[in-house]
């Protein structure tokens, strides 16, 4: 009996807790953690003065790296596409609704006329919002989301240098 009512005693502190919790954050939870950020004053190069099948194997090696699935590669044309990535979402308990978001990227690789290889990454946000009822459609946010978009851009880029520097 006594193990009966430690547990159940247990259990009710965990679930004041994350009452607390909810109303003192103004009832939103996140979840999938974060956004992926790059160091402090990275700046990408995006031009590379190594030859395409080294870039175009790191980039790859980054990606795979980091968890992030690849759908569909071109190496002749240069073009990598990303999976979805989950991103934070938030339960807004006061008006019974979810919102997710999600991110992916397409990369392009091109031969420049100096000898280089330039990089472009592009980041494309989406979220959309359930009522229990079902989900919205998911939206294409990524002009909202500049700053956001800018900084998944660069922390990708700073991916794949670092993966540069590994021998």
């Amino acid at each position: 009996m006594k193990t009966l009512t430690m547990k159940l005693f247990s259990l009710t502190s965990i679930a004041f807790a994350c009452a607390v919790l909810l109303f003192a954050t103004g009832g939103c939870i996140t979840d999938n953690g974060a956004f992926p950020t790059p160091s402090a004053n990275f700046t990408p190069k995006r031009a590379y003065a190594i030859p395409y099948d080294k870039l175009w194997q790191t980039t790859l090696d980054a990606l795979d790296k980091n968890r992030i699935t690849v759908v569909s590669t071109d190496k002749a044309s240069g073009i990598i596409q990303t999976d979805y990535i989950a991103g934070p979402g938030q339960l807004m308990l006061a008006l019974n609704v979810a919102q997710s978001t999600r991110y992916k990227y397409n990369i392009t690789l091109r031969n420049e006329s100096d000898g280089s290889v330039k990089v472009n990454v592009i980041c494309k946000i989406e979220d959309t919002m359930n009522d229990g009822r079902g989900g919205s459609q998911w939206r294409d946010v990524t002009p909202q989301n500049a700053a956001r978009v800018n900084s998944l851009e660069t922390w990708l880029y700073e991916q794949i240098e670092d993966r540069l520097k590994t021998p």
